[in-house]
Formats: structure tokens, C-alpha cells, sequence
């Protein structure tokens, strides 16, 4: 009990210095919103410029600058749908490959009923994620 009263403590402690030490530490930055006028080009305005900047004659998003997405080409030319398929069917094929793996490096070393399950069990979900993360990285 002693430790968390203590705990707790110091937590209200920390939490109590942390903005005197913030403002210390922050008296050099000035916080004043930053306006993109040109891609290159940073201009920084008070919120009095910015307000005075507003106008409400002209349509919202009327000369606003649209922003051009670019495709990066992928070597494959696959969409991600297929390559999701891919994916899915190459973890199905993995799944069952570890297993079967799994359960032939286990061998028949146990005198009981399920030989090599226990090799299944760990093969399977490891042949599910490489088959599956390696042919989504390989279909790029």
C-alpha cells in the first residue's frame, strides 16, 4: 500500500513541474499558424493577419490549389486486390505445406495415436505467414 501512495505521489509531482518546465524551455519558439502560399515558400502569420485574410465573397475551396496524387509505378502492375488474393491463396498453400513439413521433420517419435500432430500444429501457422507475407512482398 505504501508503494502505490508513493507511486502516486511522484506521478502528481511530475505532472504539477511538467508546464513550469515547459514554459522554461518554450520561451524561444513562437506558436503562430503557418500558411502555404507557394509549394516552396513558408510564410508565417499571427491569427489577426489570418483573420483579416478571410473572405467571404468567394466560394469556399474556390482558388484553393488542388493537391496531385502520384502513382508510383509497381514492377508487377498487380492492384492490391490481386495481390491480396495472391496473398490469401499463398497462405492457404503455406498453411498446409508447414504442416505437412512440420509434421515429417516430428516424425513418429511418440507411441500414440496422433504421430506428428504436435509438428502440424507448429508448421502450419509458420508456412501460413511466410507463404503469405513473402508472396505480397514478392508480387510488388
Amino acid at each position: 500500500m505504501m508503494i502505490r501512495q508513493a507511486t502516486a505521489t511522484l506521478a502528481v509531482l511530475l505532472l504539477a513541474a511538467a508546464p513550469a518546465y515547459a514554459q522554461q524551455v518554450g520561451r524561444s519558439v513562437s506558436f503562430s499558424p503557418v500558411q502555404l502560399v507557394q509549394p516552396e515558400r513558408v510564410v508565417r502569420q499571427t491569427i489577426r493577419q489570418a483573420a483579416k485574410s478571410v473572405r467571404f465573397d468567394v466560394a469556399p475551396g474556390a482558388n484553393a490549389t488542388r493537391a496531385v496524387s502520384v502513382k508510383t509505378p509497381r514492377a508487377s502492375g498487380l492492384s492490391r486486390t490481386k495481390r491480396g488474393l495472391l496473398a490469401a491463396a499463398a497462405g492457404v498453400g503455406g498453411f498446409f505445406g508447414g504442416g505437412f513439413l512440420g509434421a515429417a521433420i516430428e516424425g513418429n517419435r511418440c507411441d500414440c495415436d496422433d504421430p506428428g500432430l504436435l509438428g502440424f500444429l507448429i508448421g502450419a501457422p509458420i508456412g501460413a505467414a511466410l507463404a503469405a507475407s513473402l508472396t505480397w512482398v514478392w508480387t510488388r
